[in-house]
């Protein structure tokens, strides 16, 4: 191999190795489908907090133990919920926060939705 080869290979392997180390952050970017099992009992909803990254879409699969209508602050979206029947609730996080979830009907918080951004 000629000295000239070995400069060359040798430039290249370090320029390679350079650009390896100091690659610009891949963004976090593309949004996820996010799927959540949520138990309300007694009117506590476990987990009592969920979170997703602006642009996910996301899904709340519900069990209760009592009917009720299901309500997310900040997105207009509701589900009529029925003991002994799992319910979903479907909507794309497109704005940052905290938003609670709430009994429409009785206004109680039964959890929150943390949307953090991207």
């Amino acid at each position: 191999m000629t000295r000239a080869a070995i400069v060359i290979l040798v430039v290249v392997l370090f320029l390679g190795g350079l650009l390896f180390l100091l690659r610009p952050e891949t963004p976090s970017g593309t949004p996820r489908e996010r799927t959540f099992d949520v138990s309300i009992t007694d009117g506590e909803m476990k987990p009592a907090e969920i979170s997703a990254d602006r642009g996910d879409k996301v899904t709340l699969r519900i069990d209760s133990d009592e009917p009720m209508e299901l309500h997310m602050h900040g997105y207009d979206a509701e589900q009529e919920v029925e003991p002994g029947q799992r319910a979903k609730l479907r909507f794309k996080a497109d704005f940052t926060g905290r938003f609670e979830i709430g009994d429409h009907e009785t206004e109680e918080e039964l959890g929150v939705l943390q949307v953090r951004p991207r």
